[in-house]
This record gives C-alpha cells, sequence and structure tokens, in this order.
C-alpha cells in the first residue's frame, strides 16, 4: 500500500463522547426553535413535548441505522423533522421548518461547550499533521458540516481538520463506499492514501477497508471486539493518543 497522506476520523464516539444532551443545552435550543414555529403557526405544544418528539424519533432513526448498516441512504435532516412534527398534527411552511431545525440542532454545539475537555486529544492531532498528513472527517449525523465543525471547535479540535462530509448532506451514510471516496477526492488522496479512524466496526473498519484504506477501531469511547469480525482492523487504539505512533509505523513501513 502507499504511504498514508490523509486520516479520515468517524466524529461521535471517535472524536468526542457523544454524550447525553445537556438538559440546559436542550430548554435553550428547543425554546428558540418553537419560537420559529410560533412566527408561522398560531398554536404550538409546549418545548418539553417537542424536543420529546423530536428528539425520540432521531433516536428511533439512529437505532434503525445500528441494526442494519444496509441502510445506507440519508435525506436531508428537515425530512425526519417534518415526520416527527406530523406526530403532533403540525406541519410547518418550509421556511419556519428549516428554522426550527437548524436551531435544534445547536444543542450538540452548546452540549460540546460544557462537557470537560478529553486531555490529549489536541495534541494526537498536531502530532499526526506533524508527520505531514492531513486530516479530516467523514460522520453519519443528522448535523450538517458546518454544525459538527462548530462542535469541534468547541472541543478544541477544529483547527486541525480541513473538511468534515456529513451523510445528511451527502444523501448516503457509512459504509456506502461513495462517502469515503468523496472525503478522499477532497482531500486529494486515492483510497489507498488513507487512514479511516472510528469505533464501528461496520462504517469505520469494513466499509474504509474495501476501498484498499488502512483503518484503526479505536476503543476509547466504545468497545467494539474485532476478534471474530470478518473484516479486521490494521490497528487498535484505546486513546487517540496512540494514533500518531500507529500511523508513522504505517508510514514507514509503506515506505521502506
Amino acid at each position: 500500500m502507499a504511504p498514508p497522506r490523509v486520516v479520515l476520523f468517524d466524529i461521535g464516539s471517535t472524536l468526542w463522547s457523544s454524550p447525553a444532551e445537556d438538559a440546559d443545552a436542550l430548554e435553550r435550543c428547543y425554546s428558540r426553535a418553537r419560537d420559529a414555529l410560533l412566527a408561522a403557526l398560531p398554536d404550538v405544544p409546549p418545548l418539553e413535548v417537542l424536543s420529546d418528539v423530536v428528539e425520540s424519533y432521531f433516536a428511533e432513526w439512529e437505532e434503525i441505522w445500528r441494526q442494519d448498516a444496509g441502510k445506507v441512504e440519508q435525506p436531508p435532516t428537515t425530512e425526519f423533522v417534518a415526520a416527527a412534527l406530523r406526530k403532533l398534527n403540525i406541519e410547518p411552511p418550509a421556511k419556519a421548518l428549516s428554522k426550527f431545525t437548524n436551531e435544534l440542532l445547536e444543542t450538540s454545539v452548546f452540549t460540546a461547550k460544557v462537557e470537560p475537555p478529553e486531555p490529549g486529544m489536541s495534541e494526537a492531532l498536531v502530532s499526526l499533521r506533524g508527520l505531514g498528513v492531513r486530516l479530516g472527517c467523514v460522520s453519519n449525523a443528522f448535523m450538517g458540516a458546518a454544525t459538527l465543525n462548530r462542535i469541534m471547535e468547541e472541543r478544541g479540535l477544529g483547527q486541525h481538520l480541513e473538511l468534515t462530509v456529513s451523510s445528511c448532506e451527502f444523501g448516503w451514510r457509512k459504509p456506502h463506499a461513495s462517502i469515503y471516496q468523496e472525503a478522499a477526492r477532497l482531500m486529494s488522496a486515492s483510497a489507498t492514501e488513507v487512514v479511516f479512524v472510528g469505533d464501528r466496526l461496520d462504517a469505520d473498519v469494513a466499509g474504509p477497508a474495501s476501498l484498499g484504506m488502512y483503518t484503526v477501531l479505536t476503543h476509547q469511547y466504545r468497545q467494539e471486539d474485532a476478534s471474530g469480525a470478518p473484516v479486521k482492523p490494521d490497528a487498535v487504539i484505546r486513546h487517540l493518543s496512540e494514533l500518531p505512533g500507529v500511523v508513522e509505523a504505517m508510514i514507514k513501513k509503506s515506505s521502506g
């Protein structure tokens, strides 16, 4: 294989822990989201009802995707939100729906602000860049790239990452081959020059490995056992701080 020139990361449970949304953040963001609906509709349920229904619908789909890696098409997030609101007999006009969706997705940004920092994370990315590799992200998410980038900025990592490809904007989820190919294309790299790092054996190991990418499974926030997996990662790490050493070894091995 060619020497790695690019490292692509999953985001949730890889670059941050994906914690439960902060209660204050939920209240703040859904309050603003509700105001967006009130500007267009005469009657809107309380914010607690709105947040329960929408967050539950998101969780329902996250579980569907977890159970079936073959479900790889992802419509825009506004379509999921519209479906959730129909459960409450609410059908806002397109502009209000878009505003409502954008406001509620801010919840994760505020959550990222209040989560304590994870030691060694930024330093690991600095070390990787010191090896001459470029860094980016490929995420299955309801949030678009701009929002995901702001989460990374709040976690102190954003300045090291050149791009993010989000499934909700791209239309295909990992492990569909096209989402990895798009990120590699944007990084001007071939698949065999990419290291993919993530916490899931299907989306972050088997998917990118099928294109010839190097793969690293992280056990920092989630632990999937690779011993019986049909496609095994090239390396397993317990913390991001171990990754620069792994990538450096890959570079040396492929170059020599």
